[in-house]
């Protein structure tokens, strides 16, 4: 890929926001688009949008809210499962993200626009026999125990992790669990970047935390 970096990666939909971070009338995908616009103004390098069980339309309108706040900052933005999005926003959208259980990535391929790059869930090991050479990432894991996904399989560890770094030619983001605290040993063992949901969106003071997740990670 590296046409851009993948250090701090955020994932996130309205799902993920909490109710004591909402403004006064405020809803969550306005909330959402507000602490993307924040945290890409602190230098955030990446933001999937991930919006489950949310119509094609809905999905639509909120990715372009979080496009035209994206504007002027170097944060990339990323779909996560949702050729049709990207489509309609190719011009605007950096990255598609296919899970294991998504559409097949040689069909996605082939469905979007060539300067869209694809990022893959790999989430054990066996599964790296199958990365397609077009991939320009993979986000492995979960790494840890983790709650954000309901759907999420069991944690792979980091000795799972540093086995597929080694056989792997391409960036490694990892995914699950992942608390400030693991960022400078998984840094060592050859991570590009870290992707958090509830390590950012849960704690009491987002801003803050993304400011410390921005410091280690960089």
């Amino acid at each position: 890929m590296n046409s851009f970096k993948l250090n701090t990666y955020v994932i996130g939909g309205p799902e993920n926001i909490q109710e004591r971070h909402l403004l006064p009338y405020e809803t969550k995908s306005a909330a959402l688009v507000r602490f993307v616009s924040l945290f890409s103004s602190l230098g955030l390098d990446v933001f999937q949008l991930r919006f489950k069980n949310s119509s094609d339309t809905d999905f639509l309108k909120l990715a372009k809210e979080i496009v035209q706040v994206l504007k002027n900052t170097s944060c990339k933005l990323c779909i996560n499962d949702n050729v049709q999005v990207v489509n309609k926003l190719s011009n605007d959208v950096d990255i598609l993200h296919i899970g294991q259980n998504d559409m097949n990535p040689e069909l996605a391929k082939n469905q979007i626009s060539s300067k869209v790059k694809i990022g893959l869930s790999i989430t054990d090991l066996d599964q790296i026999q199958n990365i397609p050479n077009f991939i320009n990432y993979i986000g492995v894991g979960p790494i840890f125990p983790t709650e954000s996904k309901t759907d999420a399989s069991n944690a792979m560890g980091e000795l799972i992790l540093e086995e597929i770094i080694k056989k792997v030619d391409i960036p490694v983001v990892a995914i699950g669990g992942i608390k400030l605290k693991n960022i400078n040993k998984l840094k060592s063992m050859g991570v590009s970047g870290f992707a958090m949901i509830s390590e950012i969106f849960s704690s009491i003071d987002p801003e803050k935390k993304f400011k410390e997740f921005k410091k280690i990670a960089k």
